[in-house]
Parts: structure tokens; sequence; C-alpha cells
């Protein structure tokens, strides 16, 4: 963890060119530490030792949602820092499944409708919604959207410090004293998308209660988990779930 930690003070190191751009927030673990075999039955029994301290920072569930449609989806590939095909490759298929569905390739037409087109908040929703009709499904999201309870095995792994993005300065400092690391200068975080909650409350405005409803029963275990509330990102009285 001090490693990782040490790793993060080089924050973006940035380049004239994209394909050397460099960012350590976004490192794979397993990447750095190649030498560390994650599955092995002894090191997992370490990691489940109460000598170890397992972390996690969780964020609220519409909050993420929405930053991950204003970074992932809504974002043109020509505008990223890094070239992120994959959810280029997203983005134009919710298009093509929800906004241009009559639309057939023709060998006439050079220009794909969907190329530069930026799909709504709701299609991305109603994407997500369909996919996850299963728990199949939802063990196949992307681990940007998917339920903390999922992706992070909550109720499995047994994480002894839990900290949150809305008191990340706090929580992250509380964090460094419990692993000894006292020279951590955290006046800067990275990572920020630049949004406040009123651009992301824009966005869930737009929905309909049903798929309001569809979304709170999906995340419903880290609402209750992380202690959440939907009114942070929905105002409406008549709201019935």
């Amino acid at each position: 963890m001090q490693t990782y930690l040490h790793l993060l003070r080089f924050e973006s190191v940035n380049s004239a060119s994209p394909s050397l751009y460099f960012n350590p927030w976004r490192l794979n673990l397993k990447t750095i530490f190649h030498s560390f075999d994650f599955k092995s039955i002894s090191n997992l029994s370490d990691i489940f030792s109460p000598a170890f301290t397992r972390a996690m920072f969780v964020r609220h569930p519409f909050e993420r949602l929405a930053s991950a449609y204003k970074e992932r989806i809504a974002t043109l590939e020509k505008d990223r820092i890094q070239p992120e095909p994959y959810y280029d490759d997203i983005r134009k298929f919710i298009c093509q499944r929800y906004t241009h569905p009559n639309w057939v390739r023709s060998l006439l037409k050079k220009v794909h409708p969907c190329e530069n087109f930026i799909p709504p908040f709701k299609h991305f929703v109603e994407f997500i919604l369909t996919n996850t009709e299963t728990s199949f499904g939802i063990a196949r999201m992307d681990g940007h959207w998917q339920p903390y309870t999922v992706v992070c095995q909550v109720c499995k792994f047994k994480y002894n410090f839990i900290g949150k993005y809305e008191t990340f300065n706090h929580d992250f400092n509380s964090l460094l004293k419990r692993l000894n690391v006292s020279d951590w200068n955290n006046e800067k975080r990275r990572g920020a998308s630049g949004h406040n909650t009123w651009d992301y409350q824009q966005l869930f405005s737009s929905l309909s209660d049903n798929l309001i409803c569809r979304l709170k029963r999906l995340y419903n275990d880290d609402f209750q988990l992380f202690n959440y509330q939907i009114e942070d990102y929905v105002n409406r009285t008549t709201l019935t779930c």
C-alpha cells in the first residue's frame, strides 16, 4: 500500500505525445506488483488477517453513475487525454441501439451517424438497466458503474476501513495515520471531474420515475450499506419506489 501511495505522489506525468501519457491513479495493481500472487492461498490468508488494512473508498451511487457518463460516454475520443476505445465503442453502441435504431449501414454513407454523437444520459441509463436484468448481467457490468457490493465484494472481504468520496480529505488522512504515513501532501486531489452536484442533479431530472426506481433497486445495497440517500440527487415528492 505504501509503495502505491508513493507512486501517486507523481500525479500525472504529462507528455506532448498522448501515447506516453501516464496517470498513476489508473495503474493496474497487478501490473505494478507483478511478483505478488493475488490468488495464492497464503496471500489470501494474510490479507484477511486482522493486522492487514483492507481499505476502500465509496461514492454516492448516483454521483458515481453521472460521473461515469460524463467522463466515459459524454466525452468523445478526440477530446480525451488518453485513448479509451472501449468506452467509445460503448458510446456508439448506445447511439445505434437507442438513438438511431433504424439506421442501416449503406455503402453510399461515408459518415456514421453515431461517430461523433453523444447519447443523452437517459439512453446511457437504459443501456445499463437493460444489461443488468439478471445477476449474470450485473456481474459483467463495467467497474465504473458496477455496484460496490459486487465489484468490491463488500460482504465477503470484510473491509476494516471504508472512506467516502464526499469526505475524502478527512478520511484519507485517517487512512494515512492508520498506515503510519506522515509525510503525505494531501492538498491536491487527483481524479476530480470538475462537475458539481447541480450538474448531476440536472442529469437525473431528465429521467422518468420508472428509470429512477429501477436504478434505486440496482444500487439498493450500496444505498443501504453506505448510508446514501436518493434525495441527494432526485427531488421528487411524488416518487414511490
